[in-house]
């Protein structure tokens, strides 16, 4: 898999790394994503169901090149879904036009390390680089996560939060420069 160059704020000395993986990675995706879960739901925050962690089949995200982990000293730090399309937040949205950040999620082992905004940049490094000019998301409203976006070039789209599974959610959409 191809793994765009690191970002030029972390120190070499830190050993990162972000790429796309393989089936061999689901595992340690799906445990950052539950420790996650399991952390926003012990402080009454809106976080992943279990049922939310299946319907997003993590195995066949690796087999069209979603899934995307960073590492720290070879071990997995942080994951993301970079998707091509989502029929179910942007029904109306034409094929190509943006690229699709879901279930950011940072190991509580390295959480204040500085992996959401590096996942964040390679997302944005990684849309500039197929041609797309627009990287998309959803939060939930109540999110910490929507401060995080927004100081990294997000805005929200709906005046009104969007209703999905009975959950509030804020679209956001980043625009990005053809060149950096």
């Amino acid at each position: 898999m191809k793994s765009v160059a690191a970002l030029a704020q972390t120190p070499r000395a830190y050993h990162t790394e972000i790429r796309a993986v393989g089936q061999e990675h689901v595992p340690c995706a799906l445990a950052i994503l539950r420790e996650v879960s399991q952390w926003l739901a012990h402080r009454g925050l809106p976080g992943w169901t279990e049922c939310d962690l299946q319907k997003a089949d993590l195995p066949s995200q690796c087999a069209a090149g979603n899934l995307i982990l960073g590492f720290t000293h070879g071990k997995p730090a942080a994951c993301m879904l970079l998707q091509s399309s989502d029929s179910l937040y942007w029904p109306r949205a034409a094929r190509g036009s943006a690229l699709y950040l879901h279930k950011l999620a940072v190991s509580r082992a390295h959480a204040g390390c500085g992996w959401g905004p590096r996942m964040i940049s390679w997302a944005k490094i990684d849309t500039r680089r197929r041609g797309i000019r627009r990287l998309r998301l959803d939060t939930w409203v109540d999110s910490p996560l929507v401060e995080l976006y927004e100081a990294h070039g997000f805005r929200r789209l709906d005046s009104v939060p969007h209703l999905e599974s009975g959950s509030l959610l804020y679209r956001m959409e980043c625009r990005l420069q053809a060149r950096w």
